[in-house]
């Protein structure tokens, strides 16, 4: 008995964390695709002005929902929940303090909306939105790159080999589009680049990369020989 019970354990964990890439595979997908059943609708500037469209109900449930799926999932040592931890309430914070409308004529302009649950000013819900989306950026980089990368005592198998090169091209590809993101906010918003939602791009390349990495985590591809 006890042994069918890890077992079944065992197999939750990698249903969790196969969810969890799912989900953020799945999440700039969805919003595109369902962003053009709104009459005008079209592409958007980046994955969090979707919040200002039809889409936005899916954008703060997907979030909630990885974030309390990544606050749930318990790692193997304090760190490891420590970073998943972290990155479930960042995720959470994300949708909470929703980025200011890229839309600021008119009336809107002279009397902005408070936003979110806490009916912040634009300007502050705005600010905390980037930060906490920064910080879960660079926490799903360093998990992909660092944590999921750990051997322990053992000496690494071949898929596991061939699983962490995947963890480290998926966080490198995450910190490289947060990189891109912040050279064109700074210096390119001005250029022909912007009419190609840039950030947009780099954003989902992102979230491609950290649902992937969970997906692998959860033994979907190269998976150990038994």
């Amino acid at each position: 008995m006890p042994a069918t019970r890890n077992r079944s354990i065992l197999i939750s964990y990698k249903t969790l964390r196969r969810l969890i890439g799912i989900l953020g595979m799945a999440l700039p997908v969805a919003l595109i695709a369902g962003g053009f059943l709104q009459p005008g609708g079209g592409i958007q500037g980046s994955i969090s002005a979707y919040y200002h469209t039809n889409m936005r109900d899916l954008f703060v449930g997907i979030l909630f929902v990885v974030g309390l799926f990544l606050i749930s999932y318990h790692g193997y040592d304090k760190e490891d929940n420590l970073v998943t931890n972290l990155s479930g309430l960042f995720a959470i914070g994300v949708a909470l303090f929703p980025t200011v409308a890229s839309d600021n004529s008119g009336l809107a302009a002279l009397l902005p909306p408070r936003l979110g649950v806490f009916q912040l000013e634009p300007e502050l819900s705005g600010t905390l939105h980037l930060l906490w989306a920064l910080l879960f950026f660079i926490l799903l980089a360093y998990n992909a790159y660092f944590l999921f990368t750990k051997t322990g005592d053992k000496k690494p198998g071949p898929q596991k080999l061939k699983r962490n090169t995947v963890y480290r091209t998926c966080g490198i590809l995450i910190v490289a589009s947060l990189l891109g993101i912040v050279l064109y906010m700074l210096f390119l918003q001005k250029t022909v680049l912007r009419h190609y939602a840039p950030v947009l791009i780099l954003e989902t390349i992102a979230l491609w990369a950290f649902g992937f990495s969970w997906f692998v985590k959860g033994e979907t591809l190269f998976r150990d020989e038994k």
